[in-house]
């Protein structure tokens, strides 16, 4: 996605690093990467309500889930493939575009493993992008930039309004021992910040010199 995006700048007349790619990310942090790794099992639990593994299957199904216990087994009817049905209403564009398919794989997924509905959302739905120890999640994420994956994430705590001091406090020192994080800020702006030019900047400055 990086490669595309950024290839397509020249024709527009515009450089690459007037374009900045920043992946929304989430973290877990531990002590230990296995001690990350088993909070970052609690948070997905305690995100996943047995109503919004319902929620979540009814975008599947196409249809009221209501009735159906969360901490059951996944419903033996197959999805509804009309338009005029219960995802029309909630989501202009249908999140899986084969639903029987995605069924199919589900039971077979919840059957081996035993799973009920809740617990297939929470092991199928997104996850945490970065977890681990901070030195390890340091390392990824640079791991990432230098590789011209990304130019750098947005981050989403989990927990609000103090989710993101527990990264500040322990992952950005580490970035910057390595030299690829601020240690001050250049501006007033989050633009000055990014080090981005804003778009009418050399129009503005032709109209003033004229």
């Amino acid at each position: 996605f990086y490669t595309d995006v950024k290839g397509r700048l020249a024709r527009y007349g515009r450089r690459q690093d007037e374009l900045l790619i920043l992946p929304a990310a989430t973290f877990v942090l531990g002590d230990t990467d296995a001690e990350a790794e088993e909070h970052a099992r609690e948070i997905r639990r305690a995100q996943v309500s047995g109503a919004t593994a319902i929620k979540h299957l009814e975008f599947v199904w196409n249809r009221d889930l209501s009735a159906y216990d969360p901490d059951g087994p996944l419903p033996d009817i197959d999805p509804d493939l009309g338009e005029h049905t219960i995802a029309r209403g909630r989501a202009q564009v249908r999140m899986y575009r084969d639903p029987l398919a995605t069924a199919r794989e589900w039971r077979e997924r919840a059957a081996a493993n035993n799973w009920s509905i809740r617990d297939l959302v929470i092991e199928t739905g997104n996850r945490q992008a970065f977890v681990g120890t901070p030195a390890r999640v340091a390392e990824t994420i640079n791991d990432f930039v230098q590789a011209d994956a990304s130019d750098g994430f947005i981050l989403v705590p989990h927990i609000t309004p103090g989710g993101l001091d527990s990264f500040a406090d322990s992952v950005v020192p580490l970035l910057q021992e390595r030299g690829v994080y601020r240690t001050a800020y250049e501006g007033r702006t989050l633009r000055d910040h990014l080090g981005l030019t804003h778009p009418d900047a050399e129009a503005r400055t032709d109209r003033a010199a004229s």
